[in-house]
């Protein structure tokens, strides 16, 4: 069985890469994984809802025009902007083309414009909306400065960005259940919690409320709580991770993983940051 679709990429902590065909080769994989993973994500998909729950309950109660749901996969976000803010504009973007044609299926009849666009090249003109919400998609971006520069300028002065992503000791359970079967690296290395903070605030923004949260998840058996990874599409490895392993490699992780049951089931968690940040008026 392929390593691939199990190990999660290092995000905003990312080594740089060395050049232009490698940042499109990455933005292209990520597109792909999703691709791949919009039928099944939905059903798979508990922990995103419940972190894409927990952050509608930190947006600002402010008049709002125009909102970007970037990052908007299936489009679980749309409903909600839509019945909290009754927004004149509403774009739904995402890097993954068959995300968006899920997100067009389950809001056929809403007036959203949906922009297949990459989150660190927005393609709008500046000061284009009042909100920007982001629910575990930034932690795909490979740099910060670029990023949050980029959504200061297409936030109108006195607007925000509500977001949640991921930081540094998410997903402990799978990097010790590989303990001791190799040496490659099998979970992501997030920005910490700190330094994502520190990222906000050089990009201009003021931040109104932060919050760090564990989120565990529980699942009947390792394999499903791995398939809650693979089937969102959240699965990339690059490097030397990428070659297959063998199956019986496989087996030991397994039951590794198996061993860390609890009374709840076999756990997954993850440490999510909420964020809530203005732009000077």
């Amino acid at each position: 069985m392929s390593l691939s679709v199990y190990v999660i990429l290092n995000n905003l902590l990312m080594p740089t890469l060395s050049s232009r065909e490698n940042l499109t080769s990455y933005k292209q994989q990520v597109a792909q994984r999703f691709d791949r993973a919009a039928v099944t994500y939905d059903v798979y998909a508990r922990f995103q809802q419940q972190v894409l729950e927990r952050l509608f309950q930190v947006l600002p109660m402010i008049k709002v025009d125009s909102v970007l749901d970037l990052g908007t996969g299936t489009g679980r976000a749309i409903p909600l902007l839509r019945s909290l803010f009754s927004p004149d504009r509403l774009v739904a973007m995402d890097l993954s083309q068959q995300m968006l044609s899920q997100a067009r299926m389950a809001a056929p009849s809403q007036a959203t414009s949906f922009i297949c666009a990459d989150a660190e090249a927005l393609p709008f003109v500046d000061e284009a909306f009042d909100l920007v919400l982001s629910s575990l998609a930034l932690q795909w971006c490979l740099c910060p400065d670029v990023l949050f520069d980029g959504l200061y300028r297409a936030v109108k002065p006195g607007g925000y960005i509500v977001f949640s992503t991921l930081c540094h000791g998410s997903m402990p359970q799978i990097d010790q259940a590989w303990k001791g079967l190799d040496d490659n690296i099998h979970v992501n290395q997030y920005a910490t919690y700190t330094s994502l903070l520190e990222q906000v605030g050089k990009g201009g923004w003021t931040i109104d409320d932060a919050v760090l949260e564990p989120i565990t998840m529980w699942f009947d058996s390792p394999e499903e709580a791995v398939d809650s990874i693979k089937k969102v599409g959240a699965g990339l490895v690059r490097g030397q991770a990428s070659k297959g392993m063998s199956p019986s490699k496989w087996r030991a992780f397994l039951r590794q993983y198996a061993q860390l049951r609890q009374t709840a089931g076999v756990p997954l968690s993850y440490q999510v940051a909420f964020i809530v940040a203005q732009k000077a008026c």
